[in-house]
């Protein structure tokens, strides 16, 4: 199979595991990225992400050694029904953790996948990466031409979207790339930036040490007073979507497959007060999802912060 209709047959095979949109790029350094990444450590943003390594991000040929096309995927993940916050006095769960924990969703897919491509071309190899290697996933993204980094970082891809997940598969063979995706357009707006409750956005920029996201789920550390704050009065116990909620791109998105993408648990519907549980209670109620990785204690310290918040709006 030649290379041009080997891509395609890939792209075809990727689409028909549940990928809304798939995209081809070269797997050269992000030469481009090198100084606004090493801004970005200096400044201590990487500080509770100890696992990112600057010289490593830059290099998919770091990831897998003799890499020369990524396969990126998009898989849409959030759906109309499942909204955060919108049972009565439910806590706020970012929409990605509304289901089966997606590294155990798209691994198995794209290791099929490869499995597959070897069928047809015994020789090609190839590494699954979905959130655990050290890769610019948006950035190999946009380089696919599957849309462009917004205001607020994330992968926006136009009209569809930016809630879905990225998953990439390495490959040793060249393939050709597709257009990459070098215009941005967020224009004027900035909705994100001026929604975020503890302003850890600025244009194109985020900062991890300010961002809700990072002290829920990310660290234990204590969060600054004003993002513990921010934290208990906007109610989100575990990531957060506020910036992408406000994105004017997300109007009419692409939703996930809620037969792929399976249904919430009782962490997304019970009231808060229910919701300070016992170690088995969580493991119970985390199994095979995402949440598992927080830890029960920090669970509970994040709705004790909110339980404290709504008890101090009532006095």
């Amino acid at each position: 199979m030649e290379n041009l209709a080997f891509k395609e047959w890939l792209r075809a095979e990727a689409l028909n595991l549940g990928f809304a949109r798939v995209g081809f790029a070269s797997c050269e350094p992000f030469e481009t990225e090198h100084d606004h990444l090493q801004t970005w450590f200096s400044e201590g943003r990487g500080d509770h992400l100890p696992y990112l390594d600057p010289e490593v991000l830059l290099d998919p040929q770091r990831v897998m050694e003799g890499a020369k096309t990524a396969l990126v995927g998009f898989f849409p993940y959030a759906r109309p029904k499942a909204v955060p916050g919108s049972a009565p006095g439910s806590l706020k769960l970012s929409r990605y953790l509304w289901g089966t924990d997606y590294h155990i969703l798209l691994k198995p897919r794209l290791q099929k996948l490869l499995a597959k491509a070897q069928m047809q071309r015994p020789e090609v190899q190839g590494r699954v990466c979905v959130d655990t290697a050290p890769l610019m996933e948006r950035q190999m993204a946009a380089r696919a031409g599957l849309g462009w980094q917004g205001k607020h970082t994330l992968l926006i891809m136009g009209k569809d979207g930016s809630w879905g997940f990225l998953a990439v598969l390495l490959l040793d063979v060249e393939l050709p790339p597709d257009k990459p995706f070098s215009a941005e357009h967020c224009g004027a707006c900035i909705a994100c930036i001026d929604a975020c409750p503890s302003q850890a956005i600025s244009p194109f920029h985020l900062n991890p040490n300010r961002c809700m996201t990072t002290y829920t789920i990310e660290t234990e550390t204590e969060p600054p007073p004003d993002v513990t704050a921010a934290i208990a009065q906007s109610g989100w116990a575990a990531g957060c979507d506020i910036c992408q909620e406000v994105c004017p791109w997300n109007a009419s998105p692409i939703f996930g497959d809620a037969k792929l993408w399976g249904q919430p648990n009782r962490l997304h519907t019970e009231p808060a007060a229910s919701l300070l549980l016992g170690p088995s209670q969580w493991r119970s109620r985390t199994r095979r999802t995402a949440l598992r990785r927080v830890r029960n204690r920090h669970w509970n310290r994040n709705v004790d912060l909110i339980l404290g918040s709504k008890a101090e709006g009532t006095t």
